[in-house]
């Protein structure tokens, strides 16, 4: 349920106090401006109070940012939850919240950042256990910025039943005052990546795991299945994970940047590809699938977009992503409209087959219900879907944890924006894990698959170790 403010902040707030003494959960949140200060800045600033508890997203081209300051609170599901998004909903719907700008409604007021795991039923690996099969946080402070308009940071609290209204408000007040401080600090600028070793683990199981894969789509048990990849970085000095964010901000501008710390870990990456985005029963999905790497001159990089747009293996595995999302899609939207052909998504470092779907949602749409029937995509997981990730996990030699998965935020309104988690790592102090992963089809070289994660590699590589690993 969400209210919007018609009485002043104090007697909301004392509103709020009663409700929440009667067992009614109760968030109150109030926006307020802040000048001075970029996504970057912010994200540094809030280091000294809440490292380990800070969130960033930033959309393609920085259309706009969000940075999270600060866990008020936390909603997690249960290890191996098969309802796992219906749960984070259920919980969200159980707050009722009251915001403090009547008559606007683009604002983001209380907002939850987060995401899942790629499979509840392999997550095994110890360093994924924090981030659990879904996880998301809302934040005490939550920086936003969207072209043409002045930043703002919206301030959030749960209000306890304890708690009376003056010691609420007074709790404001010291937050408000804290935001003020911040935009006053200095901006932070990147430091210099440390030197690492790189290792890369089951590299001849994960060759021979294509094979099989192979192997079996030629027998026609599925049509395609989507192998992943990782390699692991150690550095004596510790990484800068605010320098890798840095580093993605400004070389991945076409792509999704994010950054989801939990306690001493950072799962960090920019991902090209949005799974789904939601606005005023509006509905925007992405198909990418099928990946060549860039020219060093224009000439080339012309060359390799019309070799990729010309190439059967990937126009094949392409379709099989169009066919899954538009048909998942058309079981919300009362309209749909989605090109006949791909045409060409290009990053720094690689260029993909596109296809953008767009739709008017039915009016009893949920966010996370849809983002439940498209997860995993066939660019992620595979086709048909539930053969796919059976075979994932048998053969696939890891554990993906939240890698390949949903991430994102949704709102009060029910509006928010999912990207799938590639290009991505899990860093820690002076350990980081890379992932990367291919589409298998029946006509594919496990050597050319190797060479394809390399370039997928890189963005991360380059975050985190600089120039030298650009072109691994």
């Amino acid at each position: 349920m969400i209210t919007t403010m018609r009485k002043t902040f104090r007697q909301t707030l004392a509103l709020a106090v009663n409700e929440a003494r009667e067992g009614q959960k109760v968030i109150v949140s109030r926006t307020i401006p802040i000048s001075n200060m970029t996504p970057l800045h912010f994200y540094a600033a809030a280091e000294d109070l809440y490292a380990g508890e800070r969130t960033f997203w930033m959309s393609p081209d920085s259309e706009g940012a969000m940075v999270g300051a600060g866990n008020e609170w936390i909603i997690e599901t249960a290890e191996q939850s098969s309802a796992r998004f219906s749960e984070i909903e259920t919980e969200w719907k159980r707050f009722k919240k009251y915001t403090d700008y009547p008559g606007s409604r683009d604002k983001p007021g209380p907002v939850l950042m987060g995401g899942f795991s790629f499979d509840p039923l392999k997550n095994e690996n110890l360093r994924w256990k924090p981030y659990k099969e879904g996880r998301f946080v809302l934040p005490v402070f939550l920086g936003s910025w969207k072209k043409g308009r002045e930043p703002e940071v919206t301030i959030s609290k749960v209000i306890l039943p304890e708690e009376t209204a003056e010691e609420a408000e007074a709790d404001f007040i010291q937050k408000a005052l804290y935001i003020k401080n911040l935009s006053q600090s200095k901006a932070e600028g990147a430091g210099t990546p440390a030197p690492f070793e790189l290792n890369e683990h089951h590299t001849e199981e994960w060759l021979q795991s294509i094979s099989k894969a192979t192997a079996a789509i030629r027998r026609g048990e599925l049509d395609k299945v989507v192998l992943a990849r990782e390699v692991t970085l150690h550095s004596d000095e510790g990484f800068d994970r605010l320098s890798a964010l840095h580093t993605l901000v400004s070389d991945q501008q076409s792509s999704f940047r994010f950054s989801f710390e939990n306690g001493s870990s950072s799962f960090i990456g920019a991902t090209p590809e949005r799974l789904v985005k939601m606005k005023d029963q509006h509905v925007h999905s992405a198909c990418m699938a099928g990946t060549i790497r860039r020219g060093s001159s224009k000439k080339e990089d012309q060359r390799l977009e019309q070799e990729l747009l010309n190439d059967h293996k990937n126009l094949e595995e392409h379709a099989y992503v169009v066919k899954m999302i538009k048909g998942a899609l058309e079981n919300y939207c009362s309209s749909l409209d989605c090109p006949d052909a791909p045409g060409i998504y290009k990053t720094k470092n690689v260029q993909h087959l596109y296809t953008p779907i767009n739709g008017r949602l039915k009016k009893e749409s949920s966010l996370l219900e849809i983002v439940r029937r498209l997860h995993p995509t066939p660019a992620l997981g595979g086709l048909p879907q539930a053969e796919a990730v059976e075979m994932i996990r048998k053969i696939e030699p890891m554990d993906r944890g939240w890698y390949a998965a949903p991430v994102g935020w949704f709102d009060s309104k029910g509006n928010g924006e999912f990207a799938v988690a590639i290009r991505s790592g899990l860093v820690e102090d002076r350990t980081a894990v890379l992932y990367a992963g291919c589409g298998i089809v029946k006509d594919s070289d496990p050597e050319l698959e190797y060479e394809e994660t390399k370039i997928k590699l890189r963005p991360m590589l380059s975050a985190l170790g600089g120039l030298k690993y650009d072109r691994i």
